[in-house]
């Protein structure tokens, strides 16, 4: 039996904090797979898409200082404008 897919986390404008409870993997979506970690937030354990170009460029220095790895992770979150298509902020929490 397949496991319930979580809620995504959505990132406004205001900084959102979260730590990073799995690895990535991918899930299945309208545009084909797609990676994704686990994160617990605010409103607990959600999931992250980590397919945009901002978030991964902004998650990486942090994963390499991790040892390569996600797990573990506390981080901040925003998006730079209320735009539907802006970047992303992502901050060492």
């Amino acid at each position: 039996m397949a496991e319930q897919q979580r809620s995504n986390l959505k990132v406004g404008v205001d900084w959102v904090s979260v730590e990073v409870v799995s690895e990535p993997y991918v899930v299945m979506g309208f545009r084909g797979y797609a990676p994704v970690v686990d994160v617990t937030g605010p409103t607990g354990k959600q999931m992250l898409y980590i397919s945009s170009k901002s978030i991964s460029e902004g998650l990486d220095p942090l994963v390499q200082a991790n040892g390569g790895k996600f797990l573990g992770l506390k981080l901040r979150l925003r998006k730079e404008s209320e735009d539907r298509m802006a970047a992303y902020a992502v901050e060492k929490g």
